[in-house]
């Protein structure tokens, strides 16, 4: 299969660059990031050229990894998280529609998309009532996909992930306690309470379940839960990953929370399951893995 990842740097996006190259597909590798590799395309920041990059080879799948990911900047600049996650999977799809057609596309969308859901788990029927700038662009993500679908039969699914972790991620709750710690004496603060959860999925699960989307997916322009369906509490991740980095440290949470976080998630990944997923990882695999990412990296 001839697979085009876009975002080929960032964290899914340079862990699907190497799970389907050693599976033996041919990966093109697309991003803004200036070097000379076989197999990669530069895309311009300010006004990528998607259209080169279908007028120039011919696709079996699309995995777009260029979105934004992060619910504070979207306060702070709402345009550029816009751009990021909805104008660029029109832009994406168009060309698709123009040059490629019949090429899948893989939209990440985003948890983000239920904000704080009325009970749980939450199933991809559930009501969409984002919390944040970033949970509406993923909204509008998905329905550029339906739209594309619907009308000029782009095939797309949008995988609603979770809390994703693992080796490469520099963002976030692990990478934000590593660092603290990292200069911490005896004590680290943390937003909430400790109280509020989430469902956490390790990157090697998440690469697992896109070739579940692959293989047994409608590519009929809907959304799929991407998680591992257990709910985890941040005081209990917590305590795991300190044990996981050998760190001598308390957690004091603040009992603030970030806006636009939300309190509680689990997902329901009955959809998923169907097309064969099964998580691999527990969570104190995954987090003992990424700690051990971390003490290789220092």
């Amino acid at each position: 299969m001839k697979i085009l990842v876009l975002g080929s740097e960032g964290f899914i996006g340079s862990h699907s660059v190497r799970h389907f190259r050693a599976a033996g597909h041919a990966v093109t590798a697309a991003d803004i990031v200036l070097k000379q590799e076989k197999d990669y395309l530069l895309i311009n920041p300010e006004l990528p050229d998607f259209a080169r990059i279908f007028t120039g080879a011919a696709f079996d799948l699309c995995i777009n990894a260029t979105g934004a990911a992060n619910v504070q900047l979207s306060f702070s600049h709402p345009a550029v998280d816009y751009m990021l996650n909805v104008t660029n999977v029109y832009n994406i799809l168009d060309s698709i529609r123009q040059y490629n057609p019949g090429c899948r596309f893989i939209n990440f969308s985003s948890a983000a998309v239920y904000g704080n859901p009325v009970s749980l788990p939450i199933g991809e029927s559930a009501a969409l009532n984002p919390v944040s700038p970033y949970g509406y662009h993923k909204v509008y993500s998905e329905q550029v996909c339906s739209e594309f679908f619907r009308l000029f039969k782009v095939p797309s699914m949008s995988l609603r992930v979770f809390s994703a972790y693992g080796e490469g991620l520099k963002k976030q709750l692990f990478w934000d306690m590593y660092r603290k710690i990292s200069e911490a004496k005896d004590s680290i603060e943390l937003f909430g309470t400790g109280n509020e959860t989430r469902d956490f999925i390790y990157i090697t699960d998440i690469m697992h379940a896109i070739d579940c989307v692959i293989a047994h997916a409608p590519f009929d322009g809907t959304a799929v839960n991407l998680a591992s369906g257990r709910e985890s509490s941040i005081k209990e991740v917590t305590d795991i990953f300190v044990r996981a980095l050998r760190a001598d440290v308390r957690i004091d949470f603040t009992g603030n929370n970030k806006i636009g976080d939300p309190l509680n998630w689990r997902a329901d990944i009955a959809l998923l399951s169907s097309f064969g997923f099964k998580s691999r990882y527990s969570l104190s695999e995954g987090i003992n893995n990424y700690c051990n990412w971390l003490r290789e990296k220092k």
